[in-house]
């Protein structure tokens, strides 16, 4: 890389750049190697930047209950979304309603025959964790479960889902069933995009209507404890905005949430978590408060912090073909922030930058010259580009100069120069050769005559 002399300048643009990493856990903070979850996996995620604050076996394996039914939700939705249901769709429970359940999985005790709006059916679902609802809606979306399911999975894979295969749409245990932390985050991500999963994630209680076979009206309280103290006293969050719980003895108790604070929504993960008893014989649901107690750390111990800003150094490289400037001023393309732990500042960052020896004239402001590299403990962090700040007009009489000494340089030129040449001499030494000929031949043909001459005298 060139080395450039560095100027002050003020910046003068203003678009935002966040930089994002894969991993909090590529520097060196205390705040993040200091804390801890009690689950067998984990994942602490900035919803907007894809910032992972957090990382614990957040790519291995696991089952996620009724996590599932996020994706049977999102499926649901994107199929009124694209006018195939609608909310207010009035759909009878089939045969199927029930298949690979039992009475004592959680359920609404929806009945085959039973009609229920589409909007009841995913209250009843994502609300109270109703089983049969998932398959009911499984059916209305895709005509038959196993159909539905290859929706999931496709879904899945779309989104970059690699560590997740789903076999059912409700998280009944399956060996061939399973996902990731990260991956329930891009799921949780893409569903919290639709207004209405919003709604009804978040809702901490729901009434459904009597119905054509059940004369009495339904009440449920969410399973998610963080949303409210009706169902789980406690352990209510008052940032919390969804999302999912989830719990069979093989997945542990798990809970996939979202919190928003002060314009930022994270989402956490926490799969595999056990629920002790304390001393005094209470029940201590670790997956609201591990969830809780990350979401909170997320939001105290991490800040945007600003990297690069009209303060920062910037570049000037050399400009050809322009009488006006030798050079041509180089700023970052924005200010360049990033959102780190509270222990970790813009003077830890290094950079290098990538930078040509020289441009040629014309130079416009806001050109692409080149890229600057962050690295933190010499590895690289991000990438942003260098542009210019001011533009450079290009002489004409310049621009004429060098075409002129590049066609003269050029090999095209020099191969029809030597040719031109070769062609000259041959010519040249064609031309004086061939009268030399001419008048040798006749003098011997003169000599010849007088001397055999045998005329009358």
């Amino acid at each position: 890389m060139k080395k450039i002399r560095f100027l002050s300048l003020i910046l003068t643009v203003s678009i935002l750049f966040s930089l994002c990493v894969s991993s909090a856990g590529a520097f060196d903070s205390e705040i993040v190697s200091s804390k801890t979850v009690q689950a067998k996996a984990a994942i602490l995620v900035d919803m907007d930047t894809d910032y992972v604050m957090y990382d614990l076996n957040a790519h291995e394996k696991m089952y996620p209950a009724s996590i599932t039914k996020v994706m049977t939700a999102a499926l649901t939705l994107d199929a009124v979304s694209e006018g195939k249901l609608s909310l207010d769709e009035i759909i009878t429970a089939g045969p199927t309603a029930w298949q690979g359940l039992d009475t004592s999985s959680s359920n609404q005790n929806i009945q085959v025959g039973e009609q229920m709006s589409v909007k009841d059916l995913l209250y009843c679902l994502m609300v109270a964790s109703a089983n049969e609802a998932a398959n009911i809606l499984a059916v209305a979306v895709a005509g038959s479960i196993d159909n539905f399911v290859a929706m999931m999975n496709a879904k899945a894979a779309e989104l970059g889902c690699t560590g997740t295969h789903f076999v059912n749409p409700d998280g009944m245990p399956d060996n061939d069933h399973y996902t990731t932390a990260y991956d329930l985050y891009l799921i949780g991500k893409y569903a919290m995009q639709n207004e209405t999963f919003r709604t009804i994630v978040k809702t901490p209680e729901y009434y459904v209507e009597p119905t054509n076979m059940n004369g009495n009206r339904r009440h449920f309280f969410n399973t998610n404890g963080l949303l409210s103290n009706k169902k789980y006293a406690g352990y209510y969050y008052e940032n919390c905005i969804g999302i999912k719980t989830g719990s069979t003895d093989s997945a542990g108790y798990c809970l996939l949430s979202a919190a928003e604070k002060d314009g930022q929504r994270l989402i956490a993960v926490v799969l595999g978590c056990e629920n002790p008893k304390d001393a005094q014989g209470n029940i201590q649901r670790l997956q609201f408060s591990e969830s809780s107690s990350l979401l909170k750390w997320g939001f105290e111990n991490f800040s945007v912090h600003t990297i690069l800003d009209a303060t920062s150094p910037v570049a000037e490289v050399p400009v050809t073909l322009s009488s006006d400037s030798d050079y041509v001023s180089v700023v970052v393309d924005g200010t360049l922030e990033a959102q780190l732990p509270n222990d970790v500042t813009s003077d830890d960052f290094q950079w290098s930058t990538d930078l040509p020896d020289s441009v040629e004239a014309p130079v416009h402001a806001g050109d692409k010259l080149g890229t600057l590299t962050v690295l933190l403990d010499g590895k690289p962090y991000g990438t942003v580009d260098l542009v210019a700040v001011n533009s450079v007009e290009r002489s004409a009489l310049l621009a004429a100069k060098q075409t002129l000494i590049n066609v003269v340089h050029s090999w095209q030129f020099i191969l029809g120069a030597t040719l031109a040449i070769a062609l000259i001499l041959f010519l040249v030494i064609f031309f004086r050769v061939r009268p030399m000929r001419r008048s040798r031949y006749g003098g011997r043909r003169s000599g010849k005559h007088s001397s055999n001459y045998r005329g009358r005298r």
